[in-house]
């Protein structure tokens, strides 16, 4: 429950990417400050803190990482592909002529309330295994038994508590014809046609076999080399963690975590109209658990983004304009955001051009590291107690 618990985390504190879970900015003195909470006269306070203070460095250049390999092998693609293989399911058409259970059977039906159609009981050509419960009480048990090319009339009544309030608990007639019994095969990787991934893939841009192991095999080399860039900069935070010293600046940790929670409960109530509360009912923690992750999450952020600071303002690392063009456009297009405007609306133009700054400095540590991608190289790291490899509740910068 955890890691779910920490997803929704990281997917409600949009920008986490870019830094941390909340507004900041950088005075023209070259002090650090991060809006806070409103004081009693409605204005917004600010934590200030110096950089130079709160981190102190060690040495960030050459930092050793060993991860393991992002290859995408045949036997990837394969395993994918027989994977989504198992979803479609090819029928085929049998002899047999009398319906039992565990059958398939493929049927028209339609269903009347009142002798009237009613929305959603209409269907030509479905397939129904027979004891699957697929269907209400009743409906398949009646077909029990039935002929191929029979006609057959199921009074029914939906149950009480059926989500559609309009059906619940109405008798209604299903005309129901049997058009033949069919059984399930399923295409392997060796196996699959150019015919069935045409019938079935033509939405996903596929048409034969080799259209289909293509696109896998891209979709596959991307999900690996996005993998590869996180997990290369938790491996290098680590690295960061364990030689450099890091003071939270006061108040800054409390304030992060609230502007968080605002974020995050704001959310729930906008996107899935829930309280707190109901939502920790639904994952099965308890709000200590909830609140200690949070503020784990947040912290490690902001450690992220103070080591960051520190090591972009040593390097002189300054914002180039086409640079932080494009990585606005990165992020409001990877995180939704309804246009360049509304990601600037919500975090403040200085916040956001210091989180590129920091994500520009990121950049220079892992250009000057020494990083192994291979299986065997990250496998005897790990055997000695020296692997880098990050957490699964790692934080990202």
């Amino acid at each position: 429950m955890k890691r779910k618990i920490t997803a929704l985390i990281i997917a409600v504190c949009a920008v986490s990417l870019i830094g941390g879970c909340g507004g900041k900015g950088t005075s023209d003195k070259g002090q650090n400050t991060a809006e806070g909470t409103e004081d009693s006269d409605g204005e917004t306070s600010a934590t200030s803190y110096n950089v130079d203070e709160c981190v102190k460095l060690a040495e960030y250049k050459g930092l050793e990482v060993t991860l393991g390999a992002y290859e995408v092998k045949e036997e990837d693609v394969k395993s994918n592909i027989e994977s989504t293989l198992a979803s479609y399911p090819n029928y085929i058409d049998t002899d047999k002529t009398t319906v039992e259970e565990g059958d398939i059977a493929n049927i028209d039906y339609e269903g009347l309330k009142d002798g009237v159609a009613f929305e959603g009981g209409t269907a030509q050509g479905a397939n129904l295994e027979i004891g699957s419960n697929s269907f209400i009480d009743g409906f398949e048990d009646g077909l029990i038994g039935k002929k191929v090319g029979e006609d057959v009339e199921l009074n029914l009544t939906f149950p009480e508590d059926y989500q559609n309030t309009e059906l619940a608990g109405q008798a209604v007639v299903f005309k129901v014809k049997i058009n033949k019994i069919v059984k399930e095969e399923f295409m392997t990787y060796d196996t699959v046609t150019d015919e069935f991934v045409a019938n079935n893939f033509v939405n996903n841009g596929y048409q034969t076999v080799d259209d289909l192991k293509k696109g896998v095999r891209e979709q596959l080399e991307s999900n690996n080399e996005s993998q590869m860039k996180t997990d290369t900069q938790n491996a290098v935070f680590e690295k960061l963690h364990e030689t450099c010293t890091v003071t939270m600046p006061d108040g800054l940790l409390d304030q992060r975590i609230q502007e968080y929670m605002d974020q995050f409960t704001e959310n729930l109530k906008t996107n899935y109209n829930m309280e707190l509360s109901a939502y920790l009912t639904s994952v099965n923690t308890t709000e200590d658990e909830f609140n200690q992750q949070v503020r784990q999450y947040i912290e490690d952020s902001l450690t992220n983004q103070l080591i960051l600071e520190a090591i972009a303002k040593k390097e002189n690392i300054e914002l180039d304009e086409d640079g932080y063009a494009k990585y606005k456009q990165d992020i409001t297009a990877e995180f939704s955001f309804e246009s360049e405007d509304a990601l600037i609306e919500q975090y403040g133009e200085d916040y956001v051009k210091n989180a590129y700054i920091s994500d520009k400095a990121m950049e220079f540590v892992i250009e000057n590291a020494t990083i192994t991608y291979d299986d065997n190289a990250a496998a005897a790291a790990d055997s000695t107690g020296t692997g880098t490899a990050p957490t699964d509740d790692a934080a990202t910068p």
